[in-house]
Formats: structure tokens, sequence, C-alpha cells
């Protein structure tokens, strides 16, 4: 699938108010907004290529935020391929001539004048999507681009036999990963305003593991792999530079990767790879951990 894929998000149709009866069947084309959405590389969707681009379905929610001249905030919930949202149907006015509009997938209801804690741990979509804001004006009538991009960073990780570990053994080997898990948005910058300061664990078992961070220091996190009745516990940012490769922080809308090998009396690294989504940056060599 194309990466730079672009596709019909939906069309706004911003009109003033008249004195005229329209038909809800014949919208009057003046002042109509296109948005067209351009999906990233590995953006969460419901619907993805090998590359992580995709496109949404009809009826998939999404939060529209709308910043007005005077800083007012307003939201609208929004259901692809299905809504059509007016001027006046987002509570504007003849008044109003000028707006910032941005968007938030998935659809989050619980927020402040566009201000909401998203939660890696306990979200059911984790993945986060942000649009930046972009500027309309009533009366005009060109095409706005919102590409959406990802929030989080995303790590993987894969756990391979080494010496006197068996098959069996990875199946039901058992991960924790330790991190700070929640941030504020602000959905009407599209931007993280803060890294908040509570912890959890994410954990797995078997061969490998996912999950998705909020963009934190990778001293914050620590690894516990427990195989064959034996525990090991390293510090991230220890374990990358013991690789020669320190990355003080994980950024948003990037992704680490590591394969890790158990043996029955060390960890090893066999491959990793760090940086953006598409492009990424490949890390070889071995660390013993204990």
């Amino acid at each position: 699938m194309n990466k730079n894929l672009l596709f019909t998000l939906v069309a706004l149709v911003f009109s003033t108010v008249s004195c005229k009866n329209e038909s809800p069947d014949n919208p009057t084309n003046d002042n109509t907004i296109n948005i067209v959405a351009s999906i990233a590389p590995l953006s969460r969707a419901p619907q993805l290529g090998n590359d992580g681009s995709g496109s949404f379905t009809k009826g998939d929610m999404m939060s529209l935020f709308i910043t007005k001249e005077n800083d007012q905030k307003l939201s609208v919930d929004y259901s692809y391929g299905v809504d059509n949202t007016s001027w006046g149907e987002l509570g504007l006015t003849e008044e109003t001539k000028k707006i910032s509009l941005s968007a938030v997938y998935p659809q989050q209801k619980k927020h402040q004048e566009g201000i909401f804690e998203f939660n890696t741990l306990t979200a059911d979509e984790k993945d986060l999507l942000l649009a930046d804001p972009q500027e309309l004006i009533s009366g005009s009538d060109h095409t706005v681009y919102l590409t959406f991009r990802h929030a989080m960073h995303k790590i993987n990780f894969k756990f391979t036999c080494g010496n006197g570990v068996t098959e069996d053994d990875i199946q039901s080997l058992s991960f924790v990963l330790n991190a700070k898990t929640s941030c504020m948005i602000d959905a009407a910058e599209a931007v993280i305003k803060e890294l908040k300061s509570d912890k959890g664990d994410y954990e797995s078992t078997g061969d490998k593991a996912t999950f998705y961070l909020v963009p934190q220091p990778t001293s914050d996190i620590t690894l516990n792999i427990t195989v064959g009745g034996k525990s090991e516990q390293i510090a991230l940012d220890k374990l990358l530079q013991q690789l020669d490769t320190p990355h003080a922080e994980l950024k948003g809308g990037q992704c680490t990767s590591l394969t890790l090998k158990i043996n029955s009396n060390s960890i090893t690294i066999e491959s990793g790879t760090i940086g953006g989504w598409v492009n990424q940056d490949t890390i070889d060599g071995e660390v013993t951990i204990g």
C-alpha cells in the first residue's frame, strides 16, 4: 500500500445562516471545506497494510476540536463516512469568521476544553493519533489536509532460545515492563502537555511482546524477565548504553525493537532497531544481563 495514501476523511459543509429553508438532501455548496486525511505509515487505523498505512472505515468514531478566534474551545464527535457537519451545527454564528480545527483518533469523550488524560495501560485503543490544527475561514473554498500521526512510542520485544533454554521455556517466559503510564493531551494544539508520574506494569507471556508507551526517559523504564524460575532485571537506559546506542528518551512517533536471546545463565541482545516507524537505525551487538 502506498505510504502517502490520501483519502477523503470527511467533507464539512460550512454555511452562514440565511432566511431560506435548505433541503437536507440538497445542501448548499457555499463555503464548502473538504478535509482530506493522510494516514502516516504505521498509524493506528482499523485497516492497516504491512507498513502501517491504511484507512478509516465507515462509522469509525473520532473527535474534532475547534478553537474560535476568542480562544473558546468546542468539540464534536464525528462518525467517519456518516456525519455531515455545518458551521451552524458546530455552534458557530455568522460573527465567527475563523476557526482552528484539529482531530484525535480514537474518539475522546472525557475532556475539559480539549485537555484529557491518556493512559496507555488502561486505554482500549492504545495507539493515539493526533492531527495538527488547521485554520478554516468562513466563506473560503479550499481543502484542509489533516495528517494523523502517532503520539505514543511503540516498543517491541522478541525472545529467542539460547544455551540451556528450550522452546517450551520461551513460550512460558514471563515479561514485565515497568514504566510511566499516563500523560495529559492538549487536543486543540495536538500536543502532549505533561508527563504524569504514575507508573505501572505492562505484562506479557511468551516469545513476543508489544507495548505502547507515553514518551518518557528511558531511565524510568525497567525490564523484568522470568524464565525457568530465574529472574533478571535491568533499566532500559543501562541496556541501551551497553549497546553503545544511548537513548535518553523514548519519543512519540518512534519505535524500538529488540531481540533478546535467553540463555540458562544470561540474557543477551541479538539485534535491535530504534528510530522512526519507517526508517529505523539498526543496532547490532550482544549485551549480557546478569
